[in-house]
């Protein structure tokens, strides 16, 4: 008897026992997530001083208690409603932190469309993060199972919680809030940014100055007509050379070896990344932040919305327009956009065994000039190449030995290696440039090269100031151009003009002019060109109205 009764209190103890460990693993799996939010309160920064500071964190604390006490009004589970908000807001803290480092821009409500359309995109920015993410998620819900909804509180104090939480974070999102959706620095106000981007990164289609102008926005098919066209149309290579720039615009460096030979200064949009700016600048001939607060996210709304110029003009004249991409064409929309602005046949790194094999950041040049000198030697009809390459991309070696004979005594260690490391790649990428030239130089065809670098690297970007840059300036590249018939003629396609940077937006009208082609389009452009020195306008109050004529004469308008 003594036996059975001690049987049955230990069976009830266990049972207690397991049934305590059981009602303890929701707090388990939810405590660590939760725990993390206060690293993204101090890791995370606010701008404009200690308004900003605590703006910041008020947003973040109001953001996860929407999430905290909408889920629980709903669950009634406070420890997986504690769980679901952390790692919601950490999710997006982490995939911000990934996008920028591979980049160089902040995390936009548009990214989570890349997201969903193109998995591959997030499991090569982010393999393991998203693998643990999405671990805890399973965690989460096997904690929604086994916490028992709590009988404390009616949900009616779980409703006045989670409105009161909304109002003020709905306050939080008025317009005298706003905040820069531009931030290009790492940890700036993530999560407003995130959040206020799902109403503010809707592209603003510009007005047009005055009737008597075309510049530059809509298509309008009769405008954009050539009306002279070239009796032998050559083949034209653009080149984008990832993050190159003239090494001596950073004060204090003293680099080795030539430049991009005839290279002219370069406006460009943004610095450390966001590549697709600059590309869809070119092939669109729009400077971006003319569309408005999302710009930075353009290349996932120009699909449908946007239509390219150069591209699109040149294929109605019986080219063969192609691309020819250092990445995955479905990475963060690469094909999609391109072939909105024009391109027929878009050449991926998957497409190419030596590039397929090879880790993204170890890709040279030489893999996509062959490519495109492989492209023109099979093309019968004249070819329009976009080219990307990948060799400067950041990282930048961060161990090399600082040369006190190259860098300025102020420079700290990592700058110096920084900048050697860069000067190195350099080095490699003009060789590269000038056998391609050679190779091109012994084919039949006539080609254009133009060659342009998009911006200066991100590390570069995040360890120097403006002030180390040349006149200050951190959105300075360089463009050149190069003729198989004639060699370098920079100078010559601007055709007299000098100004103190020329606009990436400019740069097809100026190659389809040197080209031998003329349309109310380029006739259009170049006006704004010098009316504004060089800078993308089209306004009224830049462009005198009815001024439809360049200042050397052209011919007529159509």
């Amino acid at each position: 008897m003594t036996n059975w009764l001690f049987c049955i209190t230990a069976s009830r103890i266990g049972i207690t026992t397991l049934a305590f460990r059981l009602h303890q693993i929701p707090a388990i799996i939810a405590v660590p997530a939760t725990l993390g939010m206060a690293y993204v309160l101090f890791a995370d920064q606010g701008h404009a001083g200690l308004w900003g500071f605590a703006y910041n964190r008020l947003y973040i604390l109001m953001a996860w208690s929407v999430l905290f006490s909408g889920t629980l009004w709903l669950s009634r589970r406070p420890w997986s409603a504690a769980g679901v908000a952390s790692v919601v807001i950490g999710g997006l803290w982490v995939g911000a932190a990934i996008k920028y480092q591979f980049l160089g821009s902040q995390l936009v409500a548009p990214d989570l469309i890349v997201a969903a359309l193109s998995a591959e995109t997030l499991l090569e920015m982010g393999l393991l993060p998203t693998l643990l993410i999405l671990g805890y998620v399973v965690l989460l819900i096997a904690s929604f199972v086994l916490e028992q909804p709590t009988l404390r509180w009616e949900r009616k104090t779980f409703a006045v919680g989670f409105a009161s939480s909304a109002a003020l974070l709905i306050a939080l999102n008025l317009p005298p809030f706003y905040i820069d959706l531009q931030w290009t620095t790492q940890y700036k106000q993530t999560l407003p940014i995130f959040v206020q981007s799902i109403w503010r990164t809707q592209l603003t289609e510009p007005t047009q100055p005055h009737d008597t102008s075309y510049c530059c926005f809509k298509a309008d098919q009769q405008a954009e007509t050539f009306t002279t066209a070239p009796e032998k149309k050559p083949n034209i290579i653009v080149i984008l050379e990832e993050s190159t720039f003239r090494p001596e615009q950073v004060l204090g460096f003293k680099p080795q070896g030539e430049f991009f030979k005839d290279a002219y200064p370069l406006k460009v949009y943004t610095a450390g990344g966001s590549t697709w700016v600059q590309e869809i600048a070119f092939l669109h001939g729009v400077a971006p932040p003319l569309y408005g607060n999302g710009w930075k996210a353009i290349n996932l709304f120009a699909p449908g919305r946007l239509d390219g110029r150069i591209a699109h003009q040149l294929a109605q004249q019986g080219y063969k327009t192609k691309t020819i991409y250092p990445i995955a064409g479905r990475f963060y929309g690469g094909k999609r956009f391109h072939e909105q602005l024009g391109i027929q046949d878009f050449i991926d790194c998957k497409a190419m065994p030596e590039c397929d094999k090879r880790r993204w950041n170890k890709l040279p040049d030489e893999i996509f000039f062959d490519e495109a000198v492989k492209q023109v030697k099979l093309n019968d009809k004249p070819l329009f190449t976009f080219v990307a390459t990948m060799r400067q991309h950041s990282p930048h070696e961060k161990g090399r030995k600082p040369d006190a004979k190259r860098c300025a005594p102020a420079f700290s260690d990592k700058q110096c290696s920084i900048m050697l490391d860069y000067n190195e790649r350099l080095k490699l990428s003009v060789k590269a440039y000038e056998s391609l030239l050679k190779q091109l130089k012994k084919l039949p065809e006539r080609t254009i090269v133009v060659t342009f670098g998009d911006h200066i690297p991100g590390d570069v970007a995040a360890h120097f100031k403006e002030a180390d840059f040349y006149k200050q300036d951190r959105f300075r590249t360089y463009f050149n151009v190069w003729d198989s018939a004639q060699g370098y003629v920079t100078h010559k396609l601007l055709d007299g003009m000098e100004y103190e940077t020329i606009d990436v937006a400019m740069l097809d009208a100026l190659t389809l002019r040197y080209a031998g082609f003329e349309s109310r389009y380029l006739t259009d452009k170049l006006v704004h060109l010098q009316a504004c020195s060089g800078a993308f306008c089209g306004f009224e109050d830049a462009l005198p109205k009815n001024q439809a004529m360049l200042k050397r004469l052209q011919p007529p308008i159509p």
